[in-house]
């Protein structure tokens, strides 16, 4: 749909006493002084359409300043609607009511007639025509060049664009590109957005998971390191000695009453002194069978030539070691060489724009050469750095080799020297006479059972009761000492399933962390992606406009990006910023003829101020150019 203006008579309305214009197709031009108008034109058109001023405000003055009772503001507009004829007309009438018992008539308020091709509508009907010809919201975007970039939430701008460009979803982009066939895979039907979201929330629980595990292995741990200190296997001796000793205790109390007890300790202690002799004998035995001890050296000299190997043998291992740090050094050496003198034959090659394609002016040209030679030096700098440090490396491994070379020879002859002297000697043969191996703790076990014996011998003849009474004593001694030790036996269980814990949560630890570093590793890959959409995306909007282009992202200093919808110039500078008028107007024009051909729709627009813009860009729609002179102080139309 094409609507134009054909012309406009105007009335009373805010500074316009009378005023009639003919418009025609294509650019007109709207002279006045300050203060003659201007804009009020522009008013009167949307105060007809919408009711309200060029600004978007409804209530605002509408009548002129100080003007008598009676005066009703009027605008009529002849439009062409895709070449038909439309005429609409409204007018502002008061309203003065006489109230009962009063001659004098009041004020009561005001009243708008809407009428179209000159048949009166109401207000409702009216509208309801309006809106058949053009939206509201549509005809600010199309009529005002500062409406879509400067007054439209960033929010709305980006997704009015989205919805003009058809901007590809994250499916299309990821099917589209090899490199993220996996990312493809694992966001599924959801968006890439969306599927880093879940990620980031499952690596905030998995991270305080696994911040967890390092306490709860350490007090495993300490509860290990507390447990196996115990004496578990003096514990399971005694546990057998005790009940051993429980026994012979219930089997001496029930002997008690006869003299069985004196009987079985004296043949007791008759055993035990056999045995006793029975032991001189072997050791003595053992002592006679044995030489007088003479010194023998060969543990010594076996020392001395394992020492003496191992030291030749450490030298020969750093030799070596040394000698291919220094070979792959000189390699690392010629290929710091072919890199610089690859970079050295490195030409500027820089000379176009890389995002429009066009060639650099001269200033940036230069620019840009001066920061190809300053990268190219920097890198050959660097190489020449890293050259040095590796040569001093490389020359004191050299020295370091040159002493261990030096060494080797002595090291050698002293290995061999070892060798022979241990090969030479020939050991005494004499041995050391000695005691049975454990002679002594065995004669004293049987030492102190034979004064044991004799001694309860001497009580079952003093006095029996005493001697119940020491038995029954040592009964529960004996039942209290196994408790104790069945106790220490049970945390033995106790240490079992503390370890098995301990190696259960290291594995969950384990298991933990690559999950972590996988959801790191796959989020870092949602944040390339992220950066992959951005060209795509901005290069599908930028395509649509011949001077404005939008940048729809920004790089956080974390490296993430957060959206935006800045309107910048073919440079990248945003229009609040340092772009002059006629830029802003002329980018404000492209974005309006691009809405205009999304839409199917266009209508007249106004240009304020544009006595500044030389070179207005050329659109399909009718412009209305408000431009300021001082010569005309009435208002002027070509």
């Amino acid at each position: 749909m094409n609507i134009e203006i054909k012309s406009m008579d105007i009335s009373n309305f805010k500074g316009i006493h009378s005023l009639h214009l003919d418009f025609h197709s294509g650019v007109n031009t709207l002279y006045g002084d300050n203060a003659t108008g201007k804009t009020s034109v522009y008013d009167a058109l949307t105060w007809l359409l919408f009711g309200k001023d060029s600004h978007g405000n409804s209530a605002f003055s509408i009548k002129p300043t100080g003007a008598a009772s009676g005066v009703m503001p009027e605008v009529t507009a002849v439009l062409l609607v895709n070449g038909e004829t439309l005429i609409l007309r409204k007018t502002l009438r008061e309203r003065w009511e006489k109230h009962r018992g009063s001659t004098e008539a009041r004020f009561a308020g005001n009243t708008t007639d809407y009428f179209v091709d000159d048949v009166p509508r109401k207000e409702g009907e009216y509208k309801r025509i309006i809106a058949g010809y053009i939206d509201e919201a549509q005809f600010k975007l199309l009529t005002s060049v500062y409406a879509f970039a400067h007054d439209m939430h960033w929010k709305d701008r980006r997704a009015l664009l989205s919805e003009i460009c058809g901007l590809p979803d994250d499916a299309i982009l990821l099917a589209g590109a090899p490199q993220f066939a996996e990312l493809a895979e694992a966001v599924g039907r959801r968006t890439v957005d969306d599927y880093k979201a879940a990620l980031m929330a499952q690596r905030k629980g998995a991270n305080a998971s696994l911040n967890t595990l390092p306490v709860r292995i350490d007090e495993c741990e300490r509860m290990v390191r507390e447990l196996a200190g115990l004496p578990f296997e003096q514990a399971r001796r005694t546990a057998e000695a005790l009940q051993n000793d429980r026994a012979r205790v219930q089997t001496d109390l029930a002997k008690l009453d006869g003299d069985a007890l004196i009987v079985q300790a004296e043949n007791e202690r008759d055993e035990l002194n056999n045995q006793l002799r029975e032991l001189e004998n072997e050791n003595r035995a053992h002592r006679d069978s044995q030489y007088v001890p003479v010194e023998d050296e060969t543990a010594n000299l076996m020392h001395a030539d394992e020492q003496a190997q191992e030291a030749l043998d450490q030298a020969k291992r750093i030799q070596s070691d040394l000698q291919q740090r220094i070979t792959g050094g000189n390699a690392r050496l010629d290929d710091y060489r072919d890199r610089w003198r690859a970079i050295d034959k490195e030409q500027f090659t820089g000379g176009t724009c890389p995002t429009c394609g066009q060639t650099l002016p001269a200033a940036e040209l230069d620019a840009a050469k001066q920061r190809f030679e300053t990268s190219k030096q920097d890198r050959k700098n660097g190489l020449l750095e890293d050259s040095k440090l590796l040569k001093a490396d490389i020359a004191s491994m050299q020295t370091r080799l040159q002493e261990v070379e030096t060494s080797l020879p002595g090291l050698q002859a002293a290995a061999d020297q070892a060798a022979h002297a241990l090969a030479d000697y020939t050991p005494p043969a004499a041995p050391v006479i000695e005691d049975l191996p454990d002679y002594a703790r065995r004669k004293e076990a049987i030492t102190r059972s034979i004064d044991d014996c004799n001694r309860r011998i001497e009580r079952l003849r003093t006095d029996k009761q005493a001697e119940r009474d020491r038995l029954e004593s040592e009964y529960k001694t004996i039942t209290s000492r196994i408790l104790e030790n069945d106790a220490t036996l049970a945390k033995e269980q106790t240490l079992v399933d503390t370890r098995r814990r301990v190696t259960e949560l290291q594995d969950e630890q384990r298991r933990a962390a690559a999950e972590v570093e996988e959801m790191d590793r796959m989020i870092e890959l949602c944040e390339e992606f992220a950066r992959f959409r951005v060209q795509s995306v901005e290069q599908s909007v930028n395509s649509k406009f011949r001077l404005a282009r939008f940048r729809l992202f920004r790089e956080q200093i974390n490296g993430g990006l957060m959206d935006c919808c800045d309107v910048t110039d073919l440079k990248g500078i945003p229009l609040d910023t340092n772009v002059n008028s006629a830029m802003k107007v002329n980018i404000g024009l492209d974005i309006i003829e691009t809405l205009s051909q999304y839409y199917g729709v266009r209508v007249p627009l106004f240009v304020d101020n544009a006595e500044g813009v030389t070179d207005l860009l050329e659109i399909g729609s009718q412009v209305v150019r408000l431009a300021v002179s001082a010569e005309d102080k009435e208002l002027r139309l070509e």
